[in-house]
């Protein structure tokens, strides 16, 4: 979409959204973002700052199991919050959506900038003109810093190119590249269209009469467009085309029936585990937006402390089973409406709104525990999918977080997938209960190495010599780490492990499941 198409797009836009709420944010592919917004009726605006592309639409695009870090930020300050205006930077292909959001006593007011650049796109969060996030990372504009806008185009403005200005372009080497690149808002495609109209047997001063009437039809089909789809060329414009366009009813309706989006399929191949990873990452994601989200309104505890002692100030000037009153607050000097139960007294609605306020306060330090612990739940997880991915051994502490149907799978994979690590050609096989300990080192060759945490119950470590008369100390000392993480010296700074020949490990009679006797060993410590 070119600067023009962008402000017949935003026309629609405007009038379908401002006003309405936002109720969620998606993001179905990498480039793509959906806003869920609620005026008359639902309405979702598709933004692919890559595709140069905004528009309203009716496409059944999945939300995707998994959020972003970009899109949880984009829900925690924009869910609930009032579109004020949709507006487009001169001709430009920058549009901003303004958002306002009552927090707590004050009224927010967010910035979602859109530059519909192609390869450099990008969409911003912006708030009082500072960063708070992006969808792609720039040198120029990070979180935290102030927003540095694209520097605006030096070009004519195209409802005031004038017929000689028209003609000087019409008389350069390639017209069309020279119209795109002197008239602000008309891309390389409409400037083609443009040219299309003209007479060739006409004179250049004729030409360029007809190209500064076109051009005027054109921007005034912004607002009162009439789309047309060009299906084989997968096209959609706001002005009239010969055919085989089609005429469209909307212009965003046309732009839907050109554009491709598909939410991005699960990953086929990443096994049972990974996928139980994955959901529980994503359980913990919804959690953490709802526990932010609490903890972003329990700023009304303060202003229902203040509303209540208004009540205490002017109960005696309250009406007995008022539905609601209007007092003035002697410090902000504002008027404030406050509901009221008509089955209280003015008092007893005050305590209401303390025991309320009270009660925010209470809940705050809980949350805040709860999002700490959430929040490193779901870096252990996302540690194990990249441990999965590695053919790295899994923590136990991991994989308790996956409830008890995920650890029955982890379980029933982890002997075919996580039991075994292949380093420098030599295999490290690790036990992950007491039967199996005693069943490796039944099946380990005289020749062996075992290994195990010194003084604490865990895992038994075997690496595989296969024939060879030397293992690399490489190899050896990460059987070591192996044996010390995957024991009750996990969280320890340095751990004494037992290294030996699986000869001089033997089981005795009657001994319970995974308890040996070590006739000769040496020992290596590890940092974990």
């Amino acid at each position: 979409m070119d600067g023009l198409a962008i402000a017949a797009s935003l026309v629609e836009v405007r009038a379908a959204v401002e006003g309405g709420f936002v109720r969620s944010i998606y993001q179905p592919v990498r480039n793509a973002f959906v806003l869920h917004i609620f005026a008359d009726r639902n309405r979702r605006i598709l933004v692919a700052p890559r595709q140069a592309a905004i528009h309203l639409t009716a496409l059944d695009i999945a939300n995707p199991r998994n959020a972003g870090p970009f899109v949880m930020l984009l829900r925690r300050y924009l869910r609930g919050g009032r579109v004020v205006s949709v507006c487009q930077r001169g001709w430009d292909r920058v549009a901003t959506i303004h958002i306002e959001r009552r927090d707590g006593r004050m009224v927010r007011k967010y910035e979602l900038v859109v530059e519909l650049v192609g390869v450099h796109g990008n969409l911003f969060l912006v708030e009082r003109g500072t960063i708070l996030g992006s969808a792609h990372r720039q040198p120029e504009n990070r979180p935290g810093n102030a927003y540095v806008s694209l520097r605006p185009q030096d070009k004519l403005d195209p409802t005031m190119a004038s017929i000689a200005e028209l003609r000087e372009l019409l008389t350069n080497e390639s017209p069309g590249r020279a119209l795109a690149r002197s008239i602000d808002g008309i891309g390389r495609r409409t400037a083609d269209d443009l040219l299309r109209g003209l007479d060739d047997n006409a004179s250049v001063d004729e030409q360029a009469k007809m190209l500064h009437d076109s051009l005027h039809r054109i921007v005034a089909c912004i607002e009162e467009p009439s789309p047309r789809l060009l299906i084989d060329e997968r096209r959609a414009t706001f002005y009239p085309l010969p055919p085989p366009a089609e005429p469209a009813t909307t212009f965003w309706g046309a732009l839907d029936a050109a554009t491709e989006v598909h939410a991005e399929p699960e990953e086929g191949g990443e096994g049972r585990l990974r996928a139980d990873f994955r959901r529980a990452i994503a359980r913990r994601g919804r959690t953490l937006e709802k526990l932010r989200e609490w903890l972003d309104n329990a700023q009304e505890a303060e202003r229902l402390q203040s509303l209540a002692d208004l009540l205490m100030i002017h109960h005696t000037e309250i009406e007995p089973k008022a539905k609601r009153v209007v007092l003035t607050d002697p410090v902000t000097e504002r008027e404030e409406v406050i509901p009221l139960l008509p089955s209280l007294n003015a008092i007893e609605n005050a305590q209401r709104l303390y025991e309320r306020a009270k009660r925010l306060r209470r809940g705050r330090m809980h949350v805040a525990s709860r999002i700490e612990r959430l929040e490193s739940e779901v870096r252990l997880l996302e540690q194990a999918i990249a441990d999965h991915d590695n053919r790295q051994l899994l923590d136990d502490r991991t994989l308790v977080l996956l409830g008890r149907h995920g650890r029955r799978a982890a379980t029933g994979n982890r002997s075919v997938e996580q039991r075994r690590v292949q380093t420098e050609g030599f295999t490290i096989v690790v036990g992950r209960s007491a039967a199996e300990n005693d069943r490796l080192l039944r099946e380990a060759a005289p020749e062996d190495l075992w290994l195990h945490a010194k003084g604490f119950a865990g895992s038994h470590v075997i690496i595989k010599r296969g024939g060879r008369r030397e293992i690399p100390r490489a190899v050896v000392q990460r059987a070591a780490r192996l044996a010390a993480r995957h024991s009750k010296a996990r969280d320890e700074r340095r751990v004494e492990v037992i290294v030996t020949k699986a000869k001089h490990v033997r089981k005795p009679r009657s001994a319970t499941p995974g308890l040996v006797n070590v006739l000769k060993s040496d020992t290596l410590t590890v940092e974990l």
